[in-house]
């Protein structure tokens, strides 16, 4: 099982911010999802529930997601399911030492999400596809004369 520490994922990923979670949380989600599919592990992202809009369990893609309930921390979620085996997904100091503590094995969230492939590009239109943003691509179609101005 890889557990994510999932407000420490969004802070320590470039261009999200946790002034603007509930967007960081999709972008996170969307690219944990993507990793996790097809994996034998089970994925678990854990976020703290105390937010606005947050709450219980579900599931985004092949991940299961939980939020801490009113009163308790993603850090105590993530460490009532910490164990030898469990991958630990987090920055955060003290939760990785109690996570080692119980057995789990820690990988940072800057470590992880370099295996997450590169970030996409926060003012890319998610409609458009990629070429059309690229001012290269332009710059190779007119120049190869397909189209006249």
């Amino acid at each position: 099982m890889v557990l994510i520490d999932g407000h420490n994922l969004i802070g320590r990923t470039p261009g999200l911010s946790l002034e603007r979670e509930a967007e960081g949380r999709e972008v996170v989600l969307r690219r944990v999802g993507a990793w996790a599919a097809g994996r034998g592990d089970r994925v678990v992202v854990v976020f703290d529930g105390d937010r606005p809009g947050a709450a219980g369990q579900g599931a985004f893609g092949a991940l299961r997601v939980v939020y801490a309930p009113a009163g308790g921390s993603a850090d105590q979620e993530i460490l009532k399911r910490a164990r030898p085996g469990t991958t630990v997904v987090t920055s955060d100091r003290g939760l990785a030492r109690e996570a080692r503590e119980r057995g789990a094995r820690v990988e940072s969230s800057e470590a992880f999400r370099r295996r997450l492939g590169p970030a996409p590009r926060p003012d890319r239109d998610e409609t458009k596809p990629e070429a059309e943003e690229d001012p290269e691509f332009w710059l190779r179609l007119f120049e190869a004369g397909r189209h006249k101005i």
